[in-house]
């Protein structure tokens, strides 16, 4: 019991003294500890007597053992040797490698931008040239920018000084150029000219903006005939002779008087013919222009120009353009005879007239599309015929082609069916009326 604390894992030697100083005498405490150490010789000689031939065999295999961690040593040094000069053959090329890299990387991109100042200075001299040509020159000036617009992405060209005064003047040619592309454009679809059309057409090409412009032109002429249709069938402007007379209060509801139901229905019959000359007018236009863009091809690509805009499965432009006035004019109506109930008694009473209006109306399409396709076919070169027959058979017009997925002509008249419903309801309640007062 009193060498139990020996066999703590926690025994503290100080600890231990000053307590068996306080709790006995010193010389009795150091003759129990000699006991002790003397005891545990006589075991410990007892455990090597008993067991020598094991220690002997352990020590010869600690002896082995390190020989072999001194030999493993040796050959650690040798490898760390071996592995710091290869360091030192390695490292110093690496990093020369790595820097003259970067060096060549900085030493590309400089000449690639030298190379692109080069070639900004030379297309902004000749790009002055050919807007000094005017309009024969607006192609190649419209190809300048497009190269010159390439060599300007992928880089920050801001703060050169040599090329910023070139760059301002680029910007304000490109403005210059697409103004002018697009006048020559609406006045070539006014006046039907295919030769100004196509330059202008070969310009938004050159430019990579040829399907966005079509797409807004078009855009636009569907905007121009919603407002057209509104205007046509506003009931204040149809009425505003008989207010000039006769002024209702506010809130009052613009409607005809009595007495001018006549000339309300003629200013609108007026307002029908005239809508019908300006949809027939803006189709016009937009069949010349898909027949340019059918006919058109770039002279470098040899791509057709309708195959850049009809491309990612879209509809041709005159189709999207038909039914996009086809709808206007079925909403438009639905809303101007639902809010006034004059318009409705006036198309429903006079209903042949307004279908006659529309009959001339498709008349005149397809008489136009014939016209328009006779003109491009007698304008082309021999060498062109084979190749314009192809597109008169591939490009035909809606207002031609027989299509059984959609028909242009009912889509037009699908805004008079309730007022030929209403029509032919009351016509044959007339026709019936004798019969019932008979019986």
């Amino acid at each position: 019991e009193c060498y139990a604390d020996f066999f703590r894992e926690d025994f503290d030697v100080k600890a231990y003294t000053s307590q068996s100083i306080h709790q006995a005498v010193i010389a009795e405490q150091l003759a129990k500890l000699a006991q002790g150490i003397s005891q545990l010789d006589k075991e410990l000689h007892l455990q090597v007597v008993a067991r020598h031939e094991d220690l002997l065999a352990q020590a010869t295999g600690i002896e082995s053992l390190e020989g072999v961690l001194q030999m493993m040593q040796t050959r650690i040094g040798a490898l760390q040797s071996t592995v710091d000069r290869i360091r030192v053959k390695i490292v110093d090329p690496y990093n020369k490698i790595v820097s003259r890299t970067a060096q060549l990387a900085k030493l590309q991109a400089a000449c690639d931008l030298l190379r692109r100042i080069i070639r900004i200075l030379y297309l902004s001299k000749r790009l002055q040239g050919q807007l000094q040509g005017g309009s024969r020159e607006i192609t190649k000036a419209a190809q300048s920018l497009n190269e010159l617009d390439y060599l300007s992405q992928g880089i920050d060209l801001s703060g050169i000084e040599v090329i910023e005064n070139d760059l301002l003047f680029i910007a304000r040619a490109r403005l210059e150029v697409e103004n002018q592309a697009k006048r020559l454009l609406e006045q070539g679809v006014e006046t039907q000219n295919p030769t100004q059309v196509g330059t202008a057409l070969q310009v938004f090409h050159n430019l990579g903006t040829l399907k966005d412009t079509i797409a807004n032109v078009v855009d636009g002429y569907c905007t121009v005939l919603e407002e057209n249709i509104k205007n046509a069938l506003d009931i204040k402007v149809l009425t505003q002779p008989s207010q000039t007379v006769t002024r209702g209060g506010p809130g009052r509801a613009a409607m005809p008087t009595p007495g001018n139901t006549a000339a309300f229905r003629a200013a609108l019959w007026t307002n029908m013919e005239k809508l019908m000359d300006q949809i027939c007018a803006a189709c016009g236009q937009v069949q010349h222009l898909q027949k340019v863009l059918t006919k058109k091809r770039d002279p470098v690509s040899h791509v057709c120009f309708i195959e850049e805009i009809v491309k990612d499965g879209q509809s041709d432009i005159l189709y999207k353009f038909w039914t996009a006035v086809t709808q206007t004019l079925s909403s438009q109506f639905q809303l101007a005879t639902d809010s006034s109930m004059f318009l409705k008694q006036a198309f429903e009473g006079e209903y042949p007239k307004l279908l006659r209006l529309y009959n001339d109306l498709w008349k005149r399409l397809q008489q136009y599309s014939q016209n328009i396709q006779r003109n491009f076919n007698t304008s082309g070169t021999t060498d062109l015929f084979a190749e314009l027959q192809q597109m008169e058979e591939e490009g035909q017009d809606i207002f031609m082609q027989k299509n059984e997925d959609y028909d242009p002509e009912k889509a037009l008249k699908d805004s008079l069916q309730q007022y030929e419903a209403a029509y032919l309801s009351k016509s044959l309640s007339r026709l019936f009326d004798p019969i019932n007062l008979v019986f």
